[in-house]
């Protein structure tokens, strides 16, 4: 992108800087600096104003810049008289609109999907699938926002194929992204309680989901979600995928899951380097996404087979006899549920349980935590040890407690002493502000 690209966006004015010159990368952070970056600031719990000196010291090529900074602009040009600086009203907007700008230039295809959970584990299975064949520009980590998913996209570097994660916890987040993006295939992994606080209602979660797919050429369907397999977008090309397709025979769940799927006479086999169950289904998204995009099985098959699951999200984590399942990144209902009846399944010794709050219910809080202890003891799933964190969790030790369950109660992950966890089986799960991941010995991994 040359900066005479930027300038198209209303309410910017270069102050300093060659109009003609290339610019290889954007960033929020000034320690993400890759060849002639464009620094924005951004105002949240810090304001990003404060960090331009230190981006201009460490090799920044320019910065956007709002009314009112003279000082810092005297001062970055002291050390760099060569800076590109443009000035902006309000720099998150100027992000988003050279995100709309940037898109409205491009004839690629661009991938949105969105969902109550598992968006990042379907992501990187879709991602795994498509670099067999493709340059893939994909959404990293939690850039799933008004700003991560904007800024992935101005990033954009002549990659074949653009795969963005849209996330939401407010009605009309996901309406806002989409017509940023404008997405030519769509898809909803499924709709749960995630942020069910904010929606008040699955029928208003059902609606903000499947928004996503308003004005896209392909819907790729879940049948295995109640929900979403009696939804019928109009003036959109409906894929159906499931566990229950036609296509697909003969699923084995082991430490290695797999299946075989039938294609114009031919089958094939599938395999998984996971025993996680709804990587199935995941799996089976991914195929069909790539064979609507013209790839072959092989490729397809070697994509499904090589992927790794994201740190956070059921990752295990091996240390002499201690193991650890990390599923800590976030929570709701389903999911917790999900977990613990995937370790109540594994062949380990020594099984702790640790579980904190799960966030953003709302009025429903109480009532979901205490189905997931009404889940507990219904389907007797009895672990060695169960140690449960937050206040929301209170809840859940009282219910377990009257059931003699082996039950352990902390205010606050700093309460708990993790030599308990030594030569154990650990499971760890929680909505990320509960704060699990400080039980992680590779605390870089959040």
């Amino acid at each position: 992108m040359k900066v005479q690209d930027i300038l198209e966006v209303k309410n910017t004015v270069i102050i300093n800087g060659d109009k003609n010159a290339r610019i290889n990368h954007f960033s929020i952070s000034t320690n993400d600096i890759k060849g002639k970056t464009i620094f924005i600031p951004l105002k949240g719990n810090t304001d990003g104003h404060d960090y331009i000196l230190n981006g201009v010291k460490g090799g920044i090529a320019g910065f956007f810049v709002e009314e009112n900074h003279q000082d810092i602009i005297k001062k970055a040009l002291k050390i760099n008289k060569d800076l590109i600086i443009i000035e902006v009203k309000n720099s998150l907007k100027a992000l988003q609109e050279l995100a709309l700008k940037t898109r409205a230039k491009l004839n690629v295809p661009v991938i949105a999907l969105t969902g109550s959970f598992g968006k990042t584990s379907q992501r990187e299975m879709i991602l795994s699938v498509l670099k067999q064949k493709f340059k893939v520009l994909s959404t990293t980590g939690n850039y799933n926002n008004h700003i991560g998913m904007p800024l992935t996209l101005v990033n954009y570097k002549k990659e074949d194929i653009i795969l963005l994660e849209l996330g939401t916890n407010h009605m009309g987040e996901i309406a806002f992204l989409r017509d940023i993006c404008k997405p030519t295939i769509t898809l909803i992994t499924n709709i749960g309680t995630a942020h069910i606080g904010n929606f008040k209602n699955l029928n208003n979660t059902f609606k903000e989901k499947t928004s996503i797919t308003l004005g896209s050429n392909y819907f790729l369907r879940n049948l295995d979600d109640e929900r979403i397999k009696k939804f019928k977008p109009k003036n959109v090309q409906i894929i159906d995928y499931g566990l229950h397709d036609a296509d697909i025979s003969n699923i084995i769940y082991g430490k290695k899951n797999r299946y075989t799927v039938t294609l114009n006479g031919k089958s094939y086999k599938v395999t998984l380097n996971s025993n996680i169950d709804y990587l199935i289904n995941y799996s089976i998204c991914a195929m069909k996404l790539g064979l609507l995009l013209d790839m072959n099985m092989k490729d397809i098959i070697t994509g499904i087979k090589e992927f790794e699951g994201a740190k956070g999200r059921m990752h295990r984590i091996e240390m002499g006899k201690t193991v650890i399942i990390d599923d800590c990144y976030n929570a709701s209902y389903e999911t917790m549920i999900n977990g613990l009846e995937y370790f109540n399944k594994e062949s380990c010794p020594h099984k702790i349980v640790v579980l904190g709050d799960i966030l953003e219910l709302g009025r429903k809080s109480k009532q979901i935590h205490k189905d997931i202890a009404s889940y507990i003891i219904k389907n007797n799933l009895t672990f060695e040890q169960f140690h449960l964190v937050g206040p929301k969790m209170y809840t859940v030790y009282k219910m377990l407690k009257a059931k003699k369950y082996n039950v352990f109660y902390y205010k606050a992950v700093d309460d708990i002493d993790t030599n308990i966890f030594n030569d154990k089986s650990i499971y760890l799960k929680s909505s990320h502000g509960t704060g699990l991941y400080k039980l992680i010995p590779d605390k870089s991994a959040h």
